[in-house]
């Protein structure tokens, strides 16, 4: 499942950002943004996000008073009956840092590495980069590098074949899974690409006059459910889309979701017909978090106050199902029936009907005086869990609860 958003201001924070910081505005990291500004501010007055290759995952929307610190939770274990490794990206001699790694599905991944300071005027023979690429779950992986690169860069990981690296300056992409690249413009990036930034039916959320996904930013107080290609669909759900505060979702199913904020709630509207015709689901009140499942099967909204209350979609209507331990971090839709959950503290668990069980494994791998960033998590279009902590990703392959974890860094 692919979801995008204002995808033109992503790419002028990325002009931005550039400067300081070469990591891309995936799901995780814009939530992580979303978390420090509200505690900044105390208000969250919206969030752009863009998650390229198309992990289920949830779009933070409203706003409300700033969170009391967490406490942590007492949490039922799970035998350690389930496997935790670590593999390491070996590029055959090519000094390199990993700078970025991103999975399409649990055996697909793409991985960029590099020699380059993160600054914006280096121009340097011996700045190398590398796009690597894997096809059985990290555990080898073919690669291409070059040498005329220079300042930060954001990768974008299409599909199996399909990847792109953006620089400063241009483009670097291949579509035969890394052997060859081609350099083009930033005005010129192919539609393959463009589509990437889209749901996976080509539509994305955007201003009036917008070219495609990744063009240059148009300014706009009002948005639009936009086609790639074709412009903005005849029907537009009865929704207030700003800038900033609306999110498409398209699940397995077909199904397509829009998202936005309404005053002190969430609105949720939906589509079964490729946005034919538009059904307003009932608004939520409070701030909150829409967190589609793969299948599409499993639509919820995830409290962002006090309460963390979840609500779960059945039929037309959105039922409480509880709420989600006090120090949850982030968390996501598994399935219809259970959410993963990381910790604030470290840690990572399942939550299904209102109970929470840890996985003992990966109470070390996250602890947080390892890594003071909280863990970003996201399913991808295959069921695969993808935890991202710092540059390195945590893969949890197989089905429901019963995982196999790979940290691959």
């Amino acid at each position: 499942m692919r979801e995008t958003t204002v995808v033109e201001r992503v790419f002028a924070e990325f002009e931005a950002d550039a400067l300081t910081s070469f990591r891309p505005p995936g799901v995780a990291d814009a939530q992580r943004r979303l978390r420090q500004r509200r505690r900044r501010r105390g208000l969250l007055a919206g969030l752009t996000a863009l998650l390229v290759g198309g992990p289920a995952g949830a779009f933070a929307l409203a706003g409300g008073q700033t969170d009391p610190r967490p406490t942590p939770t007492p949490v039922v274990s799970v035998s350690p009956q389930r496997k935790f490794m670590e593999r390491q990206i070996i590029v055959n001699g090519v000094p390199s840092t990993l700078t970025d790694i991103r999975f399409v599905d649990g055996r697909v991944g793409w991985a960029l590495l590099g020699t380059c300071e993160p600054t914006a005027d280096q121009v340097s023979g011996d700045c190398v980069r590398t796009l690597a690429r894997t096809t059985d779950g990290g555990q080898s992986w073919r690669y291409a590098s070059w040498s005329d690169a220079t300042g930060p860069a954001q990768l974008l990981a299409v599909d199996a074949d399909t990847a792109a690296v953006r620089s400063e300056r241009v483009y670097r992409w291949t579509q035969d899974g890394g052997v060859t690249l081609v350099s083009l413009r930033l005005t010129d990036l192919p539609d393959v690409v463009r589509r990437s930034m889209a749901t996976r039916s080509g539509l994305y959320i955007g201003c009036p006059g917008a070219k495609e996904p990744g063009a240059v930013p148009v300014t706009c107080t009002r948005s639009q459910v936009r086609r790639v290609g074709g412009g903005a669909l005849p029907r537009q759900p009865a929704l207030t889309l700003q800038p900033d505060n609306g999110g498409l979702f398209e699940g397995g199913d077909g199904r397509l979701w829009v998202v936005s904020t309404e005053g002190d709630g969430v609105a949720v509207a939906t589509s079964d017909d490729q946005g034919e015709s538009w059904l307003r689901l009932p608004t939520v009140a409070g701030p909150a978090t829409l967190s589609v499942s793969p299948d599409g099967r499993g639509v919820w909204l995830l409290g962002e106050d006090r309460s963390r209350m979840v609500w779960r979609l059945v039929g037309d209507r959105w039922q409480q199902r509880g709420g989600l331990p006090d120090d949850t971090s982030q968390a996501a839709a598994l399935d219809a029936d259970t959410l993963v959950v990381t910790s604030a503290y470290g840690g990572l668990g399942f939550w299904t009907g209102g109970r929470y069980t840890d996985v003992p494994e990966l109470r070390e791998p996250l602890r947080r005086d390892r890594d003071d960033q909280d863990a970003g998590v996201d399913v991808l279009p295959d069921g695969t869990i993808a935890v991202r902590q710092s540059s390195a990703l945590i893969l949890g392959t197989g089905r429901g609860t019963d995982r196999t974890w790979v940290r691959i860094s």
